[in-house]
């Protein structure tokens, strides 16, 4: 393990020796290489790298979309194996239904959840619109909803089925900067009151240390764990403040090689 990594038996996920390359007829390109990370329960963990460092494979591998050439990955210390009710995902796009309304979007993922009435159904993803301030907006249409809505019409559907991890692939980068600064605050509202347990990819550090517990920072390919930086600041965050400034700066030392070795 990492030596800023927790106990394993403390975590959440965990990764152990974790690689992965890609093979075609023609060449081999190793994308992680022995990658080894846990992440306890409740803990908002931020991945940061350059692009093709292999953050959107490692995001991929821990959602059970891809698997590892080598090593292992556990999630409340079950082996990962696929896709899993454990872990929902919010992708760049939100990918939302257009032929249904918002209420129904969010209600989608629950109808593996036979226990469930309709009723039922509906009261949760209700619950969860009103989590996300979009209560009025229950019977809008997709096409009728800004980029940050239709954002936060996706966090709510991936909350509703109660899932202990949720998993982020830059789900803001087509979000203008006004939206995307309000999404922050409410996404720190959101984690703080669910606790549930989050992995979220970007390449901005600054963003990386607004909402992070602690940011791992890649190397380029293959994606090595430069170095782990924890953030130590009190929550709520806000983008702007001068010690999230700080604490960006850093990890961008850490991107350009001035912070050492990479594990």
């Amino acid at each position: 393990m990492t030596a800023n990594a927790p106990a394993e038996k403390d975590s959440r996920l965990s990764l152990v020796a974790v690689s992965k390359v890609f093979r075609t007829d023609s060449q081999e390109v190793e994308a992680l290489h022995s990658i080894n990370l846990d992440v306890r329960d409740g803990e908002f963990v931020v991945v940061v790298g350059e692009s093709g460092c292999g953050k959107t494979t490692l995001l991929n591998l821990v959602a059970g979309l891809d698997r590892p050439t080598a090593g292992r990955i556990t999630s409340g210390g079950c082996p990962v194996a696929g896709p899993g009710r454990d872990r929902m995902m919010m992708f760049q796009e939100p990918a939302l239904f257009p032929w249904l309304n918002v209420i129904e979007n969010v209600t989608f993922g629950l109808h593996y959840l036979y226990h469930l009435s309709a009723a039922e159904r509906r009261e949760r993803a209700r619950f969860y619109l009103d989590m996300v301030q979009l209560s009025p907006f229950e019977k809008a249409r997709i096409h009728e909803l800004s980029g940050g809505m239709k954002q936060r019409v996706a966090l709510a559907r991936a909350l509703a089925p109660d899932p202990e991890v949720i998993l982020f692939d830059e789900p803001f980068g087509s979000l203008d900067a006004l939206t995307r600064e309000r999404f922050y605050a409410q996404l720190q509202d959101v984690f703080a009151r669910t606790r549930r347990t989050g992995v979220f990819v970007t390449h901005n550090v600054r963003e990386a240390a607004c909402l992070g517990d602690r940011v791992i920072v890649l190397t380029s390919r293959p994606g090595r764990i430069r170095t782990i930086v924890p953030i130590p600041l009190p929550r709520p965050r806000d983008f702007y403040d001068p010690e999230v400034s700080k604490l960006a700066s850093h990890i961008l030392g850490e991107l350009r090689g001035r912070g050492g070795a990479a594990e």
